[in-house]
């Protein structure tokens, strides 16, 4: 296969940084959440907007800071990363890419253990999401712009760990930069692009089971990724309905639900709500499914891969995942879902350590 041309790495200049939100824009929220008008029928909506009120965000804004967090600025472009580091590093580089609705926080309870064992842990946000300015980018410049990074990191090699639109990122750094990635560990892989009778007949029942999802839950993929236009607005305008759009999203994979659980917990939900709000990218998150347009590069990613399976997500069979990648290792959970980095921390990073250690011969 020939990959495409590198692109020429911009140099970035680096900053310590730190979540500072005013006691301004904090009483603004409070305001539109307590003049919030909701339709009948949403009382699990008007609760969680009640706690979302009652958030003690100058607590959790500390707690966040207690990592370390920095801005690298590229062009016109800022990306905001965190980055845990051990006193010494043994295992090399970890790359860990978010998805949607979330942040870079879908790893925060991963990030020291992972740390622990000896990884130089970076954690950005994905451009237009949370802190990292310009606005959304395709999967192709994501990649391009996280190379980059790492470059500047001192990493020329490192292992990348994702799920939900990180992994896009991933599968676009494996086809522009292959030689650069020890190896990828992924929550998902893409959904079917082929020929129905193309596909094995387990390929074909996931086929069939993705389809139904998308038909009765996905219409918020429609939306952003033809119209983000529309809905942009008012997901940077109103709190509640940037949380009603979340919240119907994440609904769909909790149990008997509870949204919270679904997300790792009800303080994790509402900060992570917090962190769209205050840096007002609701809209330009929902940006980020219409930056690839249609008919993106899909050929096989020549690189190492792991894939690990929870029940409450999309479950790509092994057959279709070795169609996208190299699998090395396949791996299917009892228990979790969409967000398992926050719901199955332990189960998460035990597979992304043995995948480690599997590539490394030990």
């Amino acid at each position: 296969m020939v990959s495409p041309p590198k692109r020429q790495e911009q140099p970035m200049d680096i900053t310590p940084f730190t979540v500072d939100v005013s006691g301004e824009e904090l009483a603004e929220l409070h305001r539109r959440l307590d003049a919030a008008r909701l339709p009948d029928g949403r009382e699990s909506l008007a609760e969680l907007l009640g706690h979302w009120r009652r958030l003690d965000w100058p607590a959790q804004q500390e707690r966040i800071n207690h990592t370390p967090q920095f801005l690298a600025e590229a062009g016109e472009r800022t990306v905001h990363f965190a980055r845990i580091r051990p006193e010494r590093v043994t295992r090399g580089a970890v790359l860990l890419l978010h998805g949607w609705p979330d942040s870079l926080l879908r790893f925060e309870k991963v990030w020291d253990r992972l740390a622990g064992a000896g990884f130089d842990v970076v954690v950005p946000s994905l451009p237009g999401f949370g802190f990292s300015s310009g606005g959304a980018a395709s999967s192709r410049d994501t990649a391009e712009l996280f190379a980059g990074l790492m470059s500047e990191l001192g990493h020329e090699r490192f292992l990348v760990a994702a799920g939900d639109l990180g992994t896009g990122a991933v599968l676009a750094l494996g086809r522009q930069h292959r030689q650069r990635l020890v190896g990828a560990h992924l929550l998902d892989i893409g959904y079917p692009s082929i020929p129905e009778q193309d596909l094995t007949s387990v390929e074909r029942e996931w086929a069939d089971f993705i389809a139904q999802w998308f038909a009765t839950e996905g219409g918020y993929a429609h939306v952003q990724s033809t119209k983000p236009q529309i809905i942009g607005p008012a997901l940077t305008d109103s709190p509640a309905g940037l949380a009603a759009w979340m919240f119907g999203f994440i609904e769909a994979g909790a149990v008997d639900g509870d949204v919270a659980a679904a997300f790792g917990g009800l303080d994790e939900l509402l900060v992570n709500l917090s962190l769209y709000w205050f840096t007002r990218t609701g809209g330009s998150a929902a940006d980020a499914y219409a930056a690839d347009g249609w008919g993106g590069d899909t050929s096989r990613v020549e690189v190492p891969t792991a894939v690990l399976v929870a029940p409450r997500d999309s479950r790509p069979p092994r057959e279709w995942c070795e169609r996208q990648a190299t699998v090395v290792r396949y791996t299917t959970l009892a228990e979790g879902g969409h967000f398992l980095p926050l719901e199955c921390p332990q189960a998460y990073t035990d597979d992304l350590l043995a995948f480690a250690d599997q590539l490394a011969g030990r």
